[in-house]
């Protein structure tokens, strides 16, 4: 019985890192492709409203 735990646990994810999940597995690629899908638009937009946030400050001239 402990040996099959063991198996299990050698199977299942080490960390959410790209390199240490197993691609070869249809549910973990859907799972992880829509994740970082996710994290990375989530990311591109915090980038946009960085920019355009410090570019409407400039624009003003610092003034409020």
């Amino acid at each position: 019985m402990i040996e099959l735990l063991c198996v299990g646990l050698k199977r299942s994810l080490a960390t959410m890192l790209p390199w240490d999940i197993p691609w070869y597995d249809p549910s973990h690629t859907v799972f992880f492709l829509a994740l970082y899908g996710a994290l990375g638009v989530i990311g591109l937009g915090l980038i946009i409203a960085a920019v355009l946030t410090i570019a409407n400050l400039k624009g003003k001239g610092g003034h409020h």
